[in-house]
């Protein structure tokens, strides 16, 4: 079986995606598939670069690119100096995020292209990709969220105004960002100008809403395997901070912490009470299967230690690491989940329904200038007057 490993990108997750990329490479059977790494370039731009494992391949300004390739129907072309080699692809396994990488953008691409994938389709991509929309869709599906307001760049004013009606602090996000990228908490007027500002450099809209200040973050997982939901078990990142920071999720030992999991900076399973478990994992388990999702998609949650309320605050559709780490206590380990998500998205493939024909061409065809096949009298080519 032919896998193309899709990662890096033009987002400003593009670092962390190529760490997703070099582990989902070391976690593929080299004996069950033949692998080909494809990155995007900052450029758009996609290549097979050689030592595709070896993390010094990226570090730079412009990280090599190796050999110039593309995708077309059901394949995987490799540009040569007289000829393209095409290698058919059986799934695209994609560690993309962020951006056009984990929106729908990519997603629909290899759609057009026939080629299986592996994470949730076009329209989970893009409403989870989207904080504001997201938070619509979880409450219409019954999960809990905090109340916030959509803010769009010259909209400072008001959003003044709605900080100080529901109380600081707030917490100021980009709307359709990841990782933690350009979030801020703010305690007052002047914080808040200036950390809409930050995210304004980001997204034209902007997310506020009230910050929880005694609260327990816990992450759930999701796989479909074989048609069945697999609820992973639950994990709460140890921090102090007011949120978990991009430098606390790669970093410093967080969620994949350069590449390694740092068992201090983690409790797993995580001890909660088994009423607010349940709640996460049905809660899960419900959006998943709503939405139509498909591969490994992490939601995130919120306790607030002082009311008890569970919130869910975000879902990550392509999750750093795969949070292949969330699955290891019910017997799943990172070679095992690869093999999962791709079975699953080659068994779902790309093909979304029947085939359509219609005559409407020849109809039009049939009206119009036998000589020059337009069906305006004024525009015929020849000049001739016809109805």
């Amino acid at each position: 079986m032919n896998i193309a490993v899709v990662y890096g990108g033009t987002s400003c997750e593009r670092d962390v995606s190529i760490i997703t990329g070099i582990q989902a490479l070391g976690m593929l059977d080299k004996f069950r598939y033949e692998v080909y790494p494809v990155l995007i370039g900052a450029d758009g731009g996609m290549g097979m670069p050689e030592n595709a494992q070896s993390i010094r391949t990226y570090i730079g300004e412009k990280p090599p690119a190796g050999a110039p390739v593309y995708f077309e129907k059901g394949a995987l072309c490799v540009k040569g100096r007289l000829k393209s080699k095409r290698i058919r692809i059986d799934c695209a396994l994609l560690c993309t995020h962020g951006g056009t990488g984990e929106n729908g953008a990519l997603q629909g691409f290899f759609e057009m292209c026939s080629i299986p994938y592996t994470s949730p389709g076009v329209e989970p991509s893009a409403i989870c990709m989207n904080k504001i929309t997201s938070k619509s869709i979880f409450l219409g599906l019954g999960a809990n969220v905090l109340p916030a307001a959509k803010v769009q760049r010259g909209g400072e004013k008001e959003t003044i105004n709605y900080a100080k009606k529901c109380g600081y602090p707030v917490i100021v996000k980009p709307a359709r960002q990841g990782s933690s990228i350009g979030i801020d908490v703010a305690k007052n007027d002047v914080e808040l100008l200036a950390a809409l500002s930050v995210a304004f450099e980001f997204d034209e809209f902007a997310i506020i809403e009230r910050a929880l200040e005694n609260f327990t973050e816990i992450n759930c997982a999701c796989v479909k395997s074989r048609g069945e939901i697999i609820v992973s078990s639950l994990e709460r990142p140890v921090c102090w901070k007011e949120f978990l920071t991009f430098e606390d999720k790669y970093l410093s030992g967080g969620k994949s912490g350069g590449g390694k999991i740092n068992a201090s900076a983690r409790e797993f399973p995580a001890k909660i009470p088994q009423d607010k478990e349940e709640y996460i994992k049905r809660t899960s388990y419900n959006v998943y299967k709503e939405l139509g999702m498909k591969g490994v998609v992490r939601f995130d949650y919120l306790i607030d230690n002082d009311g008890g309320e569970v919130y869910l605050n975000e879902a990550n559709t392509i999750p750093g690491s795969l949070a292949n780490y969330l699955f290891t206590d019910k017997g799943i380990d990172g070679n095992r989940l690869m093999d999962i998500i791709i079975e699953e998205a080659v068994a779902e493939g790309v093909d979304k329904g029947g085939k359509f024909s219609s005559d409407v061409l020849r109809a039009f065809g049939a009206a119009g200038c036998e000589a020059c096949g337009t069906f305006s009298a004024n525009a015929c080519k020849i000049g001739a007057r016809h109805i």
